[in-house]
């Protein structure tokens, strides 16, 4: 999932307006906030949006909004990769 822009929004805090390049992302999931080669934040996915509605998974070619439980520190270019331990 690659961040092309970020949103504030009030009470939410930052959220990553993304587009889902390859696979699938969940909500719940547990990411890897990459810029470049670095992770930035190892976190879980604490809201998924598409356009204004709250959804469960994300996949190839749709967009959506990224919310995390900690990190808000988005930049546009940023990576976010789901994995499972």
């Amino acid at each position: 999932v690659v961040v092309q822009e970020v949103f504030n929004i009030g009470g939410l805090g930052n959220i990553a307006g993304s587009k889902c390049t390859d696979g699938f992302i969940k909500k719940g999931s547990n990411v890897r906030v990459m810029r470049g080669d670095k992770i930035l934040t190892e976190d879980k996915i604490r809201t998924l949006r598409n356009f204004k509605a709250e959804v469960d998974k994300i996949e190839a070619g749709d967009e959506c909004g990224v919310g995390l439980d900690t990190f808000e520190e988005f930049l546009p270019g940023d990576e976010i990769e789901s994995y499972v331990e």
